[in-house]
């Protein structure tokens, strides 16, 4: 299918908000910011290695065939930096905008409010540096370790 004229611009202010059609106004992009803000665990392209590593530590994903070292978590998180660095040597690193070319000045007028999201992403990534709680950490604080967490998996008790 063909999208829209009008989705081809501000489309994350539109995916959040869903609103698809039309002209998007500040609430919608007042949605699209609660979205942001309440529901995502926020990761920018500028800083692609440090945003997967945080998302592994939230969701407990651990190297060496999801076992982790058994070393320490230091360690397992010093493979997964180092992996992940590897993965992304292949991928173009940052690309920086001429703020003052035609091109960009087109592109914000045209999506203006997904601008405006970016920068409250970035925000939020900075925040959640203070409040995303790693899984290890969440399982210690609420007395649970990985082993009792197997012996679920195979209905012991």
């Amino acid at each position: 299918t063909k999208l829209p004229p009008d989705a081809l611009n501000n489309f994350m202010t539109r995916l959040l908000s869903d609103v698809h059609r039309g002209e998007l106004g500040f609430k919608e992009l007042g949605i699209a910011k609660q979205v942001i803000r309440q529901c995502t665990l926020s990761g920018t392209r500028d800083l692609m290695s440090e945003s997967i590593l945080r998302f592994g530590q939230y969701f407990g994903w651990v190297p060496t065939g999801g076992e982790g070292t058994k070393l320490s978590e230091e360690t397992d998180n010093a493979i997964a930096k180092s992996c992940i660095d590897d993965i992304l040597q292949s991928y173009p690193g940052e690309r920086y905008a001429d703020h003052n070319s035609p091109e960009w000045q087109a592109f914000y007028k045209a999506n203006k409010m997904d601008c405006q999201l970016y920068e409250l992403a970035r925000s939020t990534w900075r925040a959640q540096i203070q409040t995303i709680i790693p899984l290890s950490l969440q399982k210690k604080r609420a007395g649970e370790s990985d082993d009792d967490e197997k012996k679920d998996d195979e209905g012991e008790e």
